[in-house]
């Protein structure tokens, strides 16, 4: 998002330090929802005396509400219509009151962002579509969204990072949950834009090592290994199955005669396989020397999803547990809990 100001500017006039105003702007950004310790974590000191002046402060200013978890612990939730409309996000969804298990990701989103500040980070709907649009040549259609008066795109909210290299790392943030429901429908509604583009990679998120094996399983179920190894419609071997039948055709027709038995098996499994004008017309440009094995491989490994799956395990606990506490309660984004006044426990 473009400002003709500076956003962080416009809160220090009110009395924020700098160090305070860019928290508020990650906060306003990435989750709506933060903790004492996060600030502590942002401005680098150990001692709670900022966090206290700072919580006074936005508290005194009608900027926060503050959500009493228990045992003296609390959760800060961003609720100043004018502050986000000081960062232009006046429209934000974060300034929303949400159930438990919405306001849990919402401040692991934070704490995976203040692991990742030198990152590129497309921040919002805006730069996300325009990255996906304009850099990557993707049509609208094939982007995740959902429709609320006009076509919301993106409308997880999650980080996304962009690598040197432009390749996009999608982010899922796992609170707690007792299935792989909700993972397999983020799944589902990123499978065209995946597909579309090729190569991607997406960083699970969770405060427990429990579900991070059966997410793994989930993700290769849902790209199974074949798909990563240059597998396509004509290819259906796998490219280097494709690139050992173009050297041992010429094998055979150069030496009048198969060569080996590795050949001869090549040979018989691609003669019901590479009948294609495009098969054909690959061969004779390989016969010819006017292309290569790696201009072959990445031919179709273009066509086929170069993906990577990596977890990220936070050493942070949350003062929300009603989730692992009843495991019975259907789970959403949406879900809302009334224990909020039980015991929880908030890492420092």
């Amino acid at each position: 998002m473009t400002l003709d100001y500076d956003p962080i500017a416009s809160l220090q006039s009110i009395g924020y330090l700098e160090r305070e105003a860019s928290f508020l702007y990650l906060v306003a950004v990435h989750s709506g929802y933060f903790l004492s310790r996060q600030f502590s974590r942002f401005v680098n000191w150990r001692s709670g005396a900022l966090s206290t002046r700072f919580l006074e402060k936005a508290s005194r200013l009608h900027h926060i509400h503050v959500i009493e978890c228990g045992r003296g612990h609390h959760i800060y939730h961003l609720t100043s219509k004018p502050v986000y409309a000081a960062l232009g996000r006046q429209d934000s969804q974060n300034r929303r009151i949400k159930g438990d298990a919405h306001i849990k990701s919402r401040l692991m989103a934070l704490d995976f962002i203040l692991s990742n500040l030198h990152a590129n980070v497309l921040e919002d709907e805006t730069s996300k579509v325009d990255f996906f649009t304009s850099q990557c040549g993707v049509s609208h259609d094939v982007l995740p969204h959902s429709y609320v008066e006009r076509p919301l795109y993106f409308p997880d909210g999650n980080p996304i990072l962009v690598t040197n290299a432009g390749i996009p790392r999608f982010t899922f943030f796992d609170e707690g949950q007792v299935t792989a429901s909700r993972f397999e429908r983020f799944l589902k509604q990123y499978q065209p834009l995946f597909e579309t583009i090729g190569e991607f990679e997406l960083i699970y998120v969770a405060d427990t090592e429990s579900n991070s094996a059966r997410a793994e399983v989930t993700f290769n179920r849902f790209l199974p290994a074949d798909r990563l190894r240059g597998v396509t419609s004509l290819t259906p071997m796998g490219v280097e199955h494709f690139v050992e039948y173009l050297a041992a055709s010429q094998r055979y027709e150069t030496k009048g005669g198969i060569t080996s038995a590795r050949d001869l098996e090549v040979l018989r499994e691609g003669e019901h396989l590479y009948t294609t004008l495009e098969h054909r017309a690959l061969q004779a440009v390989w016969n010819n020397q006017s292309t290569t094995a790696d201009r072959i491989r990445q031919r179709f490994l273009k066509k086929s999803l170069r993906a990577t799956f990596t977890t990220v395990v936070l050493p942070y606990s949350y003062p929300i547990y009603s989730l692992r506490q009843k495991p019975s309660v259907q789970q959403g984004e949406d879900t809302r809990h009334e224990t909020r006044d039980q015991t929880r426990k908030e890492a420092h």
